[in-house]
């Protein structure tokens, strides 16, 4: 009985040496890498098109990704229901002017009629309300149209060319050639390549770590204002 009892005890301790073991010289966990989101702002010019508005809103859906298109009134009027879709999907409405005109080569009072009519145009149609982002065609700007307009003017840092080359694979190249965090990248509706890389630019972001977002989120997220009186190119 004894050597029993003895057995017992000499087994409970070696049990306990090993448990005691265990936690002194367990390998020490593996430490998490915490990876800083990263966000670019995906945009939009010229549209709404019937050949592409739709296949691009249903691509922004599909990677849970969202832009901003910078509309033109002439096209706006040609296709209402596009401008509400675009909305309603989640995406941002930007103002792209009336006539898609040089505003540096325009009347004060028609760069008022551009800007201001075209934006009271598209919050009816869209529903937006608010103060909308403004793109000057073309990219032409100077100071004192910065200085006369309390709106944001939104550039940008990162150029697709898609409505130069026409290819999806240059369009992408063109992309991801310099992309960083905090980017806002141009692109155009109405091109039929500009749909197929739109998807590739979608998917390889989503690989890469960036969330795709409109210019308005872009800001959001990185809790910065959009800045009125400068030339708007990325959020850093």
């Amino acid at each position: 009985m004894k050597k029993l009892q003895q057995k017992i005890f000499n087994l409970g301790m070696a049990c306990v040496f090993i448990f005691v073991g265990m936690l002194l010289y367990r390998e020490p966990a593996s430490e998490s890498v915490f990876t800083e989101k990263k966000y670019v702002a995906l945009t939009y010019d010229d549209g709404p098109s019937r050949l592409t508005t739709q296949a691009l809103v249903e691509l922004l859906n599909k990677y849970d990704a969202s832009a901003t298109f910078f509309i033109n009134g002439n096209h706006a009027n040609e296709n209402k229901e596009l401008v509400k879709h675009i909305y309603e999907n989640g995406n941002e409405i930007g103002n792209h002017t009336l006539d898609h005109v040089w505003l540096t080569k325009a009347s004060q009072e028609e760069r008022e009629r551009q800007i201001y009519g075209n934006e009271s145009l598209l919050q009816f149609l869209s529903g937006q309300q608010g103060d909308m982002l403004v793109r000057p065609p073309y990219g032409d700007i100077d100071e004192a149209i910065l200085k006369d307009f309390d709106l944001p003017f939104i550039m940008w840092s990162v150029d697709s060319r898609d409505w130069e080359v026409k290819n999806a694979t240059s369009i992408q190249d063109n992309v991801f050639s310099h992309i960083e965090d905090g980017d806002i990248i141009i692109m155009h509706d109405g091109y039929t390549s500009t749909i197929e890389a739109t998807e590739e630019i979608l998917k390889r972001m989503s690989r890469e770590g960036f969330e795709v977002v409109s210019v308005s989120e872009l800001f959001e997220l990185k809790n910065k204002e959009i800045p009125l009186h400068e030339k708007v190119k990325h959020c850093r």
